[in-house]
């Protein structure tokens, strides 16, 4: 496995951000590769076999990414025209209830989570989604969406409590 991500994982790099157009994404995709490498190795052949089986799934996983940003902008799309131009996300309205030290440091602490953690709070409450959805999204089990929010809230609750005692609950 770990001679595949010296051998190839360079070039899959490189396929996955010429499709996305991002290279930080690029390297997310191909990580998630490695976890789908470990667990479905294909059946034992040639390394030109493993080498288009990784290929199949970097595309695939790629264009999943590139699925999600077009659902994404469509029901962005879909709904501007019911947004008020002055409202604000949820998030950001939350926060607009702080003084603006306060709001800085909150978004400090989100940025500085996990990615994984960050993504799952975000998904669990801002966009309200259930456990089972967030999993869907984040490629991942229903029990790890659920141990990423709690982490990550963890981590939150403890770093961000001067801000809790300040400002009471956001």
């Amino acid at each position: 496995m770990n001679d595949w991500s010296e051998r190839y994982g360079g070039e899959l790099e490189r396929h996955v951000a010429a499709m996305l157009g991002n290279a930080e994404e690029a390297r997310d995709v191909v990580q998630e590769l490695w976890v789908t490498a470990l667990r479905a190795r294909p059946e034992a052949g040639d390394a030109a076999n493993v080498r288009a089986w990784l290929y199949r799934v970097a595309t695939r996983r790629a264009l999943d990414r590139i699925s999600m940003r077009r659902r994404r902008s469509e029901l962005l799309a879909a709904h501007a025209g019911e947004l008020d131009p002055g409202s604000l996300p949820a998030a950001d309205a939350a926060l607009d209830r702080l003084s603006e030290a306060a709001a800085a440091r909150v978004r400090q602490g989100v940025a500085e989570l996990p990615r994984r953690q960050r993504d799952a709070v975000w998904l669990r409450w801002i966009e309200e989604l259930d456990y089972a959805t967030i999993a869907r999204r984040m490629g991942s089990s229903p029990e790890a969406a659920r141990a990423n929010v709690y982490q990550g809230m963890k981590k939150l609750r403890r770093d961000l409590a001067e801000v809790w005692r300040e400002e009471g609950p956001i």
